[in-house]
């Protein structure tokens, strides 16, 4: 089940505490702006208007903009800390809710400074709550981690229960997401217990809705029933439709595999909760559940209606990863149908948003990991700034004192020896700590710039099998010593030729069908060179080359090697391989057929560099499925005769994996 960002902002403004211990409630705008007319001096206007801007930041975004400058401008120009911080708090938490994540960055770390300034613990603990959520949104749960454990930290000092108790549940979530199933249940249950004796009906829910799916992905399949159940109770108590159409579509989920029936009754119940109470976003989710549901129960009328519904709000939402779920949901419906063409269409539209989805997500990780390297430098440069600093400061005091033993000298000459020998090893010491330390940041800085040569190095490698280099040149220099220079020079230019196309796919994560098949053709052309009499053919479905389709570049070159060395290089006779790329309902095939003397011959003759070609190309796919981020199957099919003697092998390659879904939404903070 896909992100639901409306409802778990909803679900958050119980759960984690502002300034002011309430949540963004847009009704309150009316009342705050009386407030603010009514102020009769900067500090109240500051105040309403840094309450406006949180209030406004998620119904109207602009206006929570201009209050939460408004508020800004105030403050700086009073210099009241906490006005001050409450503005940098509430602009940044506005620019988190509306992913412009540097920015966020940027206002919260200030905010951090100004609060911690006025040793308020509560107000310390808002700023490192609403950082946590921030990493949490950027995909980083390590930093999110971090960040909810000093607010937890913060909260305790300030001996506020109830910002315990919400960051507590923000650990049991975040804890989750990292696999610690353990710790995820030992936060939550605190968290529970808390909100129990905090009497918050609401929070309790979340907390028992949260350890259920945690529990169920624990396995223990008894106990996420009876949470579910405890969930249901509190949210129909406090009448929230939200919030138990939430548990009955967490239950779907769970029952979707084992009884696809009894998962669309829960499904269609959190429906009507939904509708209830006019939430799109919440519809847009269950409609595709429930269209897969009615699939698999061959309902497929109802699977069109509800598919069909949910899409459209999908669309008018924008939310392209739901948008992508449900062109798969359609693709399923259609070839349920027999409709081979929107099977088609809808399969290509799936996997054009996937890769566009997966691009992003890449650039994100890399900005990630640019801004913790950055970080981290940063930090060390901060403490040997520190060490610099206190070094300096000891020079300073130590002066002074030789300035005074100078006055006193006559008196005191045996003394101001033994201080400035004394000094002089104070010197020496710190000299040394400061070697030592900039030797381990020359060392880091060393390491950093090592690995990433070796990533760079490693991805360029992994195009080209350094065994099949090495054969190749081996191959012209036996021309040479045979007195056939001329067969040598063409094989060379004609390998030059495939070299060239290797640095150009290097820096390519995909090629299409066109490029990949002149770079096999190339490559066979040069081992008909080495064997007489081999045949070979490259081809393609016509649908394949004229539409835009890819492949990873230079995957399959190594089949085809393996192919040619262990299968044909053995036999004599006529020789003959085939590479031929089709399309089925799950992406690209490409099969690869030779008429060699087999796998198990194969074995028999070339001994010891047989393995180490095979270890070779191993080595290489495990490098570009990595890279690539992709699963991928092989099929390797031993072909005999008759009478049960090899005449070949056929190696199938698919090119897809199913998409992954997630068991739950993330939960937003305020």
């Amino acid at each position: 089940m896909g992100t639901k960002p409306g409802r778990l902002a909803a679900l958050l403004l119980g759960a984690i505490p502002s300034l002011t211990l309430c949540g963004q409630n847009a009704d309150l705008a009316p009342q705050i702006r009386q407030e603010l007319a009514a102020a009769t001096n900067d500090t109240a206007r500051a105040d309403a208007l840094a309450r406006l801007c949180f209030n406004l930041s998620r119904t109207a975004p602009d206006s929570a903009l201009q209050a939460g400058e408004a508020a800004m401008a105030i403050a700086t120009r009073i210099k009241q800390p906490k006005a001050l911080g409450d503005a940098y708090n509430n602009l940044g938490w506005l620019a988190v809710e509306q992913g412009q994540f540097r920015r966020a960055d940027s206002l919260l770390a200030q905010a951090l400074v100004i609060f911690n300034a006025t040793g308020k613990p509560q107000y310390t603990a808002v700023v490192l709550s609403n950082l946590g959520w921030l990493a949490e949104k950027k995909g980083d749960e390590t930093m999110a981690l971090r960040r909810f454990q000093e607010a937890y930290q913060a909260s305790e000092l300030a001996k506020d229960s109830a910002s315990m108790a919400a960051e507590l549940y923000a650990l049991g979530v975040t804890s989750r997401k990292l696999k610690d199933h353990a710790k995820a249940m030992e936060y939550l249950g605190n968290s529970l217990a808390m909100e129990f004796a905090l009497q918050r009906p609401f929070n309790q829910a979340n907390c028992l809705l949260a350890m259920a799916n945690t529990a169920r992905e624990q396995g223990d399949t008894a106990r996420v029933m009876l949470l579910y159940e405890q969930a249901a109770v509190l949210y129909r108590r406090i009448g929230d439709h939200a919030g138990a159409g939430l548990v009955e579509e967490n239950i779907g989920d769970f029952r979707m595999e084992r009884s696809p029936a009894e998962a669309l009754a829960h499904y269609r119940t959190a429906l009507v909760q939904y509708d209830s109470i006019g939430s799109d976003v919440d519809r847009a989710y269950v409609l595709k559940n429930i269209g897969t549901a009615e699939t698999i129960l061959g309902q497929l009328a109802s699977a069109q209606a509800s598919l069909g519904r949910g899409f459209a709000l999908a669309r008018g939402m924008g939310a392209a990863q739901l948008v992508m779920e449900y062109e798969l949901a359609l693709a399923r419906l259609a070839a349920a149908l027999g409709n081979a063409s929107a099977t088609r269409a809808h399969y290509e539209r799936y996997g054009a948003l996937k890769d566009s989805l997966q691009g992003a997500d890449t650039q994100r990780e890399l900005a990630r990991l640019r801004t913790t390297f950055d970080t981290e430098r940063k930090e060390s440069d901060n403490a040997l700034l520190r060490l610099e600093n206190s070094a300096q400061e000891e020079r300073l005091h130590n002066r002074g004192r030789l300035l005074l033993g100078s006055v006193v000298l006559a008196l005191l000459a045996i003394i101001s020896a033994l201080l400035f020998r004394r000094n002089y090893r104070q010197k020496r010491k710190h000299a040394n700590v400061l070697e030592q330390f900039n030797a381990q940041l020359e060392s880091s800085n060393a390491e950093i710039k090592e690995i990433n040569g070796l990533l760079e190095m490693r991805l360029l490698r992994s195009q080209m099998n350094p065994h099949f280099i090495y054969n190749g040149l081996n191959r012209a220099a036996r021309m040479t010593q045979e007195g056939r220079a001329a067969e040598a020079l063409a094989y060379l230019q004609g390998f030059a030729r495939l070299l060239r196309m290797v640095l150009e796919y290097s820096v390519k994560d995909q090629v299409d069908i066109q490029e990949e098949m002149d770079f096999l053709r190339q490559y066979l052309k040069l081992e008909a060179r080495r064997l007489p009499g081999l045949n070979y053919s490259v081809e393609a479905d016509r649908s394949l080359i004229d539409g835009d389709n890819a492949l990873p570049a230079l995957l399959v070159q190594p089949f085809v090697e393996n192919a040619v060395w262990h299968g044909l290089s053995g036999k004599q006779g006529e020789r003959s391989v085939l590479v031929r790329f089709s399309q089925d309902l799950h992406g690209i095939r490409c099969v690869i057929t030779d008429n060699g003397v087999g796998r198990k011959a194969a074995g028999t003759n070339h001994n010891g560099q047989a393995s180490l070609g095979m270890q070779l190309t191993g080595e290489r796919l495990k490098l570009l499925t990595r890279r690539l981020g992709h699963e991928r199957s092989m099929q390797v099919e031993d072909l005999t005769d008759a009478g049960g003697a090899p005449v070949g092998t056929r190696i199938t390659l698919h090119l897809s994996r199913p998409p992954e879904k997630p068991l739950d939404r993330a939960i937003l903070p305020t």
